[in-house]
């Protein structure tokens, strides 16, 4: 991933991600993966009690801004389940993640995407996410869920997909954060434009 210097940043865009899925299933090791550039693999579960916070600056690759994700790892507890949505008011971005060997987290993708929808304040604004499937370093005799499967399920629904490991050194870590980054940037140039066109109609 491409770092800018501070003197070569033009804007920061800042966004809630509700980063959602079964427990257990290596959505906090993914996290931890990812901002710490490979580096900090967690050596035993601790589970996420509710929703943890945890801000990561993305440079939006091919230009001069950063994308501030503002990641909600949302707990997969049941115990925490009818909390979550208040967590979630003004999510529009999500990342749906479940375990390649559990065929059950692949379902529950579609139970949590349902979930974040009905969360939105604004029901007609759209819902941009993507999906990832992680412990992809495991033998592929233990894998319960197909790449073609979740890339079919996910292209059905409008996001990309992603295959990851987060045992390190990593695999395809950076992609769903990227992906992100880069459909957030892609919304905020889209209304920019809008507005100017508004203001030279006017």
């Amino acid at each position: 991933m491409t770092q800018l210097k501070a003197t070569e940043v033009t804007a920061t865009l800042r966004v809630k991600v509700a980063v959602v899925g079964d427990s257990a299933c290596g959505k906090s090791t993914l996290i931890s993966m990812f901002k710490s550039k490979g580096q900090k693999f967690p050596k035993q579960y601790d589970m996420t009690c509710g929703v943890d916070i945890i801000p990561i600056q993305v440079p939006v690759p091919d230009t001069t801004k950063v994308a501030e994700l503002y990641l909600m790892d949302s707990s997969g507890s049941e115990l925490y389940r009818e909390a979550l949505p208040q967590h979630w008011n003004g999510v529009y971005y999500a990342m749906l993640v479940f375990d390649v060997t559990s065929a059950e987290s692949f379902e529950s993708c579609k139970l949590w995407l349902e979930e974040i929808k009905k969360a939105r304040v604004d029901k007609d604004r759209a819902l941009k996410c993507v999906l990832v499937s992680t412990k992809n370093d495991l033998p592929s005799q233990r894998h319960a869920v197909s790449a073609q499967a979740a890339e079919d399920w996910a292209t059905g629904n409008g996001m990309e997909f992603f295959a990851v490991s987060s045992l390190p050194p990593g695999e395809n870590v950076d992609g769903p954060f990227l992906s992100l980054a880069r459909s957030f940037h892609r919304a905020y140039e889209d209304k920019v434009t809008a507005y100017a066109d508004a203001c030279r109609n006017y």
